[in-house]
């Protein structure tokens, strides 16, 4: 079993409310065609949009995937670098629309905030 730590920048329902707060700019966090969950789009006018950052091990990335829908192209995970707030950057794995949620792209609407938190 892999114990090898990776981060994670969850923002939507994966949030906890505790953790490392950062924002990922030149996105937008959107609700894609219902209000249930968000999903991450880049978007180089776009405001930022709040995560938190965590340690997860390979196993529990995996699981991620198969939670995010990877295989269907709901979701798709992506490097990124995350500005943290006490001004550090962090580069963890975030998961963004894929190419089946980006078909109904015109249904989109912005959180304004980019936080899921405050919407």
């Amino acid at each position: 079993m892999n114990k090898e730590k990776n981060k994670i920048a969850v923002y939507g329902t994966l949030r906890r409310g505790e953790g490392k707060l950062g924002r990922i700019e030149n996105t937008s966090l959107v609700y894609p065609g219902h209000q249930t969950f968000p999903a991450i789009i880049q978007n180089s006018k776009g405001k930022g949009t709040v995560v938190e950052v965590r340690d997860i091990t390979e196993e529990q990335l995996m699981r991620y995937d198969m939670y995010e829908g990877i295989s269907s192209g709901l979701y798709k995970r992506v490097q990124t670098t995350v500005d943290m707030e006490d001004g550090t950057k962090e580069n963890a794995w975030v998961y963004v629309a894929g190419d089946e949620m980006m078909q109904r792209s015109s249904s989109f609407k912005v959180i304004q905030s980019g936080d899921w938190y405050d919407r």
